[in-house]
């Protein structure tokens, strides 16, 4: 399983752990006159299962805002716009599952679609905060261990100067230098992050060379490869073989 999908699956566990304890409170405390709707028994699923709901789509539509890359600002301009317009339909849907549990609140007094829309809002509003700060949370966490292993020799256990090549094996980097080879557990981003910027392309999607180890490359029609100073042999992406061009690295 690749590394941003372990990172989402991640995310979403702890979101949906933290809304779970809020769905069990607001069971218990029965916001909204809800708590004499009927016994806990009844509030329990209905709360827990509009706090997952709530998750999903606010949660969901939360992270594809942060995809862009948006300024803080824009992002919870975004985000306000979000809880105002998706309200809608979910006010309408959690209207319908409560009613559908309680058939009296079809003819309960002061309960207008504005009044359910209103709940909404008070209980949306919190819940896209919470989860931003959450998420933002993990983002500094992540950022922070980047530049643990961004450190030189951190995690490359050698240091960036002495690396020729790197390449993918399973959900291992293989550092090659002059002395020989070792695997290090990181992404490709990661180990190249680790490099510190020391010139090089990421000739193909499981492999990145250094511009010193090139000493040749070999065309067969289509296929281009790369001879190193080690004596390794690095394919070239039909996609990279512009920019080994480019780089010069062709007529080495």
């Amino acid at each position: 399983m690749r590394e941003e999908t372990r990172e989402s699956l991640k995310g979403w566990a702890v979101d949906l752990a933290v809304i779970t304890v809020i769905g069990v409170f607001l069971a218990v405390l029965g916001p909204f006159g809800n708590f004499f709707n009927g016994p806990l028994w009844q509030r329990l699923p209905y709360w827990v299962g509009m706090a997952w709901s709530g998750a999903l789509v606010y949660g969901g539509a939360l992270r594809l805002i942060l995809a862009q890359g948006w300024s803080r600002p824009r992002v919870w301009l975004a985000l306000t716009v979000l809880v105002v317009v998706a309200t809608v339909p979910f006010a309408l849907f959690s209207n319908w599952v409560a009613s559908s549990i309680w058939p009296i609140l079809r003819r309960a007094p002061g309960l207008s679609p504005l009044v359910w829309y209103g709940e909404g809002l008070i209980t949306a509003g919190p819940q896209v905060a919470l989860f931003y700060l959450l998420h933002q949370r993990r983002a500094a966490a992540r950022a922070k261990a980047a530049g643990r292993a961004a450190a030189p020799g951190a995690l490359l256990g050698v240091r960036p100067a002495d690396v020729l090549c790197l390449s993918m094996e399973d959900h291992y980097v293989r550092v090659h230098t002059a002395t020989g080879s070792s695997l290090v557990l990181a992404t490709m981003a990661q180990a190249i992050a680790a490099l510190g910027g020391i010139a090089g392309l990421q000739v193909h999607r499981s492999w990145w060379v250094a511009e010193k180890a090139v000493a040749g490359a070999v065309a067969e029609g289509r296929n281009v490869r790369l001879r190193l100073s080690n004596g390794v042999v690095a394919p070239v992406a039909r996609t990279s073989v512009a920019a080994v061009r480019a780089a010069g690295w062709l007529e080495r």
